[in-house]
């Protein structure tokens, strides 16, 4: 019988997931080295400032630059600019606060995760989160910009298409791993055949439409000036399938083995060779002295 859901893998087919290639990339280039830093149950000294160091410049510092520069196209004389912007800012204080005190409070929720083995998924996940603040940060400046050409249901068309698009390349990621893990060949359904077409095809079709759109404008302004607008609106499109794409094809696995260590602490522990201090880290044994029994 075909299991349903990722989750629901033994421990042994748990294993599977280490013939992902994505994984294996993930696993060479960043939990290995993470690993070293967190050897302890914590992060050292310097790992810790440069932390901190990466928090105010990134998540915090970054994302408040983008808010100072949709401000001041805002506050520009319209005559100034050499794109058309909406009149309403959408990526306000607000939006910036609210999201900020999102990422702070994820942060507090991910230290309740101490055991070692998670630290560098914990770290990882705070990483992913801050690049999907700063997308969405991304995607407002750029609806800004393209809906005085695209109008309000050009933008919905926008962003329903690569929904369907988002759709089609997680369930295809689903089904591949769903393969890695029971061994079974997961058919695309009618469904998802059907949305495949549609995110393909619509995508090209809105992109000749936008295409020709701003082409047809060109002649009301400067054809230079058109050209940048395309191509600020196709590196936005770009920008987002790429988001998708990394955190479908490698972000995926990453935090699903994650979950399947979360689930199998011991089985995992004993197959990679590690003692019950590296594994749980130090600090975490002292509150959890039962597990002393398993050495």
């Amino acid at each position: 019988m075909t299991k349903e859901s990722l989750f629901q893998a033994s421990f042994e087919e748990s294993l599977n997931l280490e013939d992902d290639g994505f994984l294996q990339f993930q696993k060479k280039d960043y939990y290995n080295k993470l690993g070293k830093a967190f050897k302890r149950g914590k992060p050292n000294f310097w790992f810790t400032i440069q932390s901190l160091i990466l928090t105010f410049l990134f998540p915090v510092g970054t994302n408040f630059m983008f808010l100072v520069f949709s401000l001041s196209l805002h506050d520009s004389n319209p005559k100034d600019l050499r794109l058309p912007i909406s009149p309403y800012p959408l990526l306000t204080i607000e939006v910036y606060l609210i999201c900020l005190l999102i990422w702070l409070i994820l942060v507090l929720i991910g230290k309740l995760f101490r055991r070692t083995y998670i630290l560098a998924y914990r770290y990882r996940f705070h990483v992913i989160t801050f690049i999907i603040w700063l997308g969405l940060e991304l995607d407002l400046l750029a609806i800004d910009v393209s809906l005085p050409a695209l109008s309000l249901w050009g933008i919905l068309a926008i962003f329903g298409l690569m929904l369907l698009l988002a759709y089609v390349m997680f369930t295809g990621r689903v089904r591949r791993l769903k393969t890695l893990l029971y061994g079974t060949d997961v058919s695309p359904s009618l469904s998802d055949k059907i949305a495949s077409k549609l995110a393909i095809y619509g995508m090209g079709i809105l992109g000749f439409g936008v295409m020709i759109n701003i082409i047809l404008k060109s002649f009301s302004i400067k054809f230079s000036t058109s050209m940048e607008g395309l191509g600020l609106f196709l590196t936005w499109i770009l920008l987002n399938i790429a988001l998708i794409a990394i955190l479908t094809f490698m972000e995926l696995p990453f935090f699903l083995e994650a979950y399947y260590k979360w689930k199998y602490p011991e089985e995992y522990r004993e197959w990679e060779g590690k003692s019950l201090e590296e594994w749980y880290g130090k600090k975490y044994l002292k509150k959890h002295k039962e597990l002393l029994n398993n050495e």
